[in-house]
């Protein structure tokens, strides 16, 4: 059983202790909260050694969210409090403080406070280091009251004599009534909480053997479930094979099954998909008999049955002994071992009633652990589901979908489950199923203005059991993954049967495990590792790989993956460079796409479906900022827009056109820019925003600029590193959010030096698609559309040696590093990801939660931590003199993007002599060709 307030309790202990002062000065010398830190490796012996390794990973990234604000220069305002009363409750001391009107507006519950005798900000003395602590802020009492809980037992504090010292001198002086104190709020710890109760109960999670040791298991063939004949038919017209192979993955009672879903393969369509599966899929035998009692009932009538009685059993008996095959705990008692038809139910979670207890085993049905079957349209097992996600948005884009579109029965046709949204600031769109706007309905405080049981402690009471009661009644309930270890989720009567987390590969590992320790028997990973990875702001632990997701892990560690493999986003010209850079070259198009996608602004071959322009710009920071911006860059986009609207009035009228930076201070300054040169309503139509801010958006036409440009280093004539611009997973996101056109804007002598970006700068020159505008852009760009000026260029012989040499080294470096091409790509067998991870340890982005845009984070650049200039300092300094020799398997020849942008990357190698990066997949030629003919939007 999951304790919570006791792993809360352990964690405070841990947090409290802490000396903040002495924190920081090791934060600032680049040291953290523990000396050394444990790599995380692929596999765990046992899950001691996965706790061990955890823990202090977790604790480091608890420092660097407390240490965020100062580093960031955020001006944090402390308060002056007064000490109204104080009591002990176990080893901590609990006080009431009394701060200024209006003040206690700026704490929530759950904050971890500062608090000290003298001002914390005050640049005139030295902060007294005996008179501090780190409290943890409990509640609110009043308009002016905070209850604080401190830790200040001796022998439990950080910093040996001196912490002992402090503690007992803060003791003193917080016991000491109307004490005057400065109080500072430093963030709030709830999600970390969460996470650390998680990793305390991980060991209750039924399958944790499968999640440290990445080997998969299913159960026994007698327990499999399948999918009913009627909505069996209605998804193979709808879906392609990869995605009906990813639907049936975990129906042999695989208790972990990840699905890779690339850019534009329907990866949201699918979980809806996979839900309407996990809620109406039968035992094999029952649905066995029910299609050969079909059959039969069908060949004795003269005329077909349709609808549901084409589904029922002919005579009495009949349907007696297939209601007896579904639900066989009704003709007899529910023990453990018992055989119910359900594999799901062979992993349970404890039992809530003791053996011997007297008890009747089911409590009248009120303690039952497996969901009722229905009888008639409905019948079947309807099993209880959490999904979950990271972030609201990427969880309100489900909801919004099953609302507008719902799911299937087990005849294929459209029903609305039960669905409740739990959590905060969830989208307007999804607030008639979300759970407080629910309780609000049943407790009669709609429109009218009823009593509401909001007032006193009885209504507060009356409130959180039915929100237990919602809960236990749904059939779905979609949560954020940290809202799902919120205090509610503990006191529910019907655990969930499975969890399915979406964007799973954007989540670090402790925070995917807090929806598991709910008990569920079976969780369906979802997301992309190629993609953007999980926020992580302590540098120390991303190197040790504390930002690697569970679902990254366990596909290194070689644990079976479905893969989506059919995109209809992109136009083939878009979608052929990613397909074989990151994805095996499996990526195929749907049928039709090139169709849906060729638009008429095609016709000016600067605004095909892709294009690059070599803008040799400047980069700069903004004064008092640490962001990045080109203003070059920023004049070449402005003009690309003009020229588009111009030409193509519609485009003007419409919200089609996306700009994509990976800096804040390149939107802020295109943002500005736009509404300066086109007016407030005319830039609104303009989506400008952050890679973060875009995962998973899409538009017709995205303009991407780079920004990185800067100057050759004076002292060895070399070009410094891009940051995390040259992270594969931004560059991915970046280069496919267009359906239609994709314009990138960047210097292309700034960007080979790293590999993937020299790969897409020869992908440019190969399909005649690289522009170098000449000042004044709006002139030259006026001239090329005229035809008076060929803007296309051939790049001169020098520059084709830069660039095929630093392809070259780039692939010495994954080959040293062991790392192959197309590492993420998912595969659908055992073992097939060998070999290291070949990641810069620098080239994670650290990002803020939240960020502008429907997509997710903004970026939080660290100016110090040039990442991409690994790939300048590793160069030889005697390599200038030797030969150019580029690795052919590390090439993407011109034959494949051919091959691809035509459809047929998965069938056609390239036959232009060099050879394929990566192996494309074997498929028959069946597959082929039903995957060209099914349809799968997202």
């Amino acid at each position: 059983m999951v304790d919570a307030v006791g792993s809360q309790q352990q964690l405070h202990k841990i947090l409290l202790a802490w000396d903040y002062f002495d924190l920081w000065r090791r934060c600032e010398s680049g040291g953290g909260v523990f000396e050394d830190l444990k790599d995380v490796p692929k596999t765990f012996s046992s899950f001691k050694e996965y706790q061990s390794v955890m823990e202090p990973l977790l604790l480091e990234e608890c420092c660097a969210q407390i240490m965020r604000g100062v580093e960031e220069g955020e001006v944090m305002s402390p308060h002056p409090a007064v000490v109204a009363s104080h009591e002990h409750r176990e080893d901590f001391l609990i006080v009431r403080l009394v701060l200024q009107a209006g003040a206690t507006e700026v704490y929530t519950d759950n904050d971890l406070v500062l608090i000290c005798k003298e001002n914390p900000e005050a640049e005139t003395q030295t902060v007294n280091a005996s008179l501090h602590a780190l409290g943890f802020c409990e509640a609110h009492e009043g308009q002016q009251v905070l209850r604080v809980k401190f830790y200040l037992v001796p022998s439990g504090q950080a910093c040996g004599a001196r912490g002992v010292q402090r503690a007992k001198a803060m003791s003193a002086g917080l016991c000491t009534p109307s004490s005057c104190w400065w109080l500072l709020r430093l963030g709030n710890i709830s999600t970390i909480t969460r996470e650390w109760t998680a990793l305390q109960h991980a060991h209750l999670v039924p399958f944790i053997d499968i999640l440290i040791s990445a080997r998969s298991r299913a159960a026994p063939a007698s327990k499999h479930l399948d999918i009913p004949p009627g909505m069996r038919a209605a998804m193979e017209r709808d879906c392609n094979p990869s995605q009906m192979s990813a639907l049936q993955a975990g129906l042999d009672g695989t208790p972990v099954v990840l699905i890779q879903g690339p850019p534009g393969t329907g990866k949201t369509r699918t979980i809806l998909n996979l839900l309407s599966v996990i809620m109406n899929s039968a035992h094999k035998t029952s649905i066995a008999f029910l299609s050969s009692v079909v059959a039969a009932g069908r060949e004795g009538s003269e005329a077909p049955a349709s609808g549901l009685a084409a589904l029922l059993p002919p005579s009495l008996e009949d349907r007696e002994r297939l209601h007896a095959a579904q639900c066989p705990w009704l003709y007899g008692d529910l023990r453990a071992g018992r055989n119910t038809g359900n594999c799901r139910d062979d992993v349970t979670p404890y039992d809530p009633i003791p053996q011997g207890s007297g008890v009747h085993d089911d409590c009248f049905g009120l303690l039952r652990r497996v969901a009722p079957h229905r009888l008639g349209r409905n019948m079947g097992p309807k099993a209880h589901v959490l999904v979950c996600a990271p972030s609201n948005s990427a969880l309100d884009e489900i909801v919004m979908r099953i609302l507008r579109s719902g799911l299937m029965d087990k005849d294929g046709a459209n029903f609305a489950p039960s669905l409740v949204r739990v959590g905060v600031r969830s989208h307007h769109s999804v607030s008639a199923v979300s759970l407080d706007n629910i309780v609000d309905s049943r407790l009669g405080a709609g429109e009218k203005g009823g009593k509401t049981g909001g007032g006193g402690s009885a209504g507060a009471a009356e409130r959180d059991r039915m929100r237990v009661a919602i809960l236990d009644e749904a059939n779905i309930v979609c949560s954020t993954l940290s809202f799902a270890g919120s205090s509610v989720f503990y006191r529910l009567s019907r655990k969930f049967d499975v969890v399915v987390i979406d964007e799973a590969a954007q989540a670090v590992e402790p925070s995917t495990l807090v929806p598991m320790v709910m008990g569920c028997k079976q969780v369906y990973l979802v997301g992309d590792p190629v993609q953007l990875p999980a926020t992580v702001i302590a540098t120390r632990a991303v190197e040790k790989g504390y930002d690697c997701s569970l679902f990254k892990r366990l596909q290194t560690a070689g644990y079976p993956v479905k893969i989506l493999d059919t995109q209809y986003r992109m136009h083939p010209e878009i979608s052929a460079f990613p397909s074989l850079e990151f994805y095996e070259g499996r990526l195929l198009n749907g049928e039709g796409v090139e169709d849906e996608t060729t638009q008429p602004w095609h016709s000016q071959p600067a605004f095909g479906p892709f294009a690059f322009f070599d803008i040799a710009g400047k980069e700069s920071t903004p004064p008092g900022g640490a962001s990045i911006m080109n203003k070059a860059e920023v004049h070449m986009v402005l003009v690309i827009y003009r020229e588009l609207v111009h030409a193509y009035p519609q485009l003007r009228r419409s919200a089609s056109v996306a700009v994509i930076s990976p800096y804040k201070a390149q939107v802020k300054l295109l943002r500005d820019t736009f509404r300066t040169a086109l007016g407030e309503e005319a830039a609104r139509l303009v989506d400008i925003n952050t890679i973060d801010g875009f995962q998973g958006r899409e538009k017709d036409i995205c303009i991407f600029s780079a920004v990185r440009s800067p100057a050759v280093a004076k002292k060895n004539g070399r070009r410094p590193g891009i940051g995390f611009v040259a992270d594969e997973r931004r560059i991915n996101v970046g280069i496919t959010r267009a359906r239609c056109s994709l314009i990138v804007i960047g210097n292309i002598r700034a960007l080979q030096v790293d590999g993937h970006w020299a790969n897409l700068i020869h992908s440019a020159i190969t399909r005649r698609c690289l522009y170098r505008p000449k000042p004044p852009y709006a002139n030259w760009m006026a001239d090329v559309l005229a035809g008076t000026v060929v803007g296309r260029v051939e790049p001169t012989a020098q520059e084709m040696a830069a660039l095929e040499k630093s392809r070259a080294r780039a692939a010495r470096i994954a080959a040293e590093r062991g790392a192959k091409a197309g590492e993420y790509a998912a595969l659908d067998v055992m073992g097939g990801l060998e070999g290291q991870e070949g990641e810069v340890a620098g080239n994670q982005a650290t990002a803020a939660p939240g960020g502008d845009g429907g997509g997710g984070r903004e970026v939080l650049e660290n100016p110090g931590v040039d990442e991409g200039a690994v790939w300048a300092e590793e160069e030889e300094e005697d390599e200038e003199d030797k030969p150019v020799q580029l690795d052919a398997a590390a090439a993407i020849t011109a034959d494949q993007l051919a091959a691809a942008a035509r459809g047929a990357g998965a069938d056609d190698n390239g036959s232009g002599g060099g050879t394929a990066a990566v192996p494309a997949p074997k498929r028959t030629a069946q597959e082929g060709g039903a995957a060209a003919g099914k349809r799968a939007r997202a």
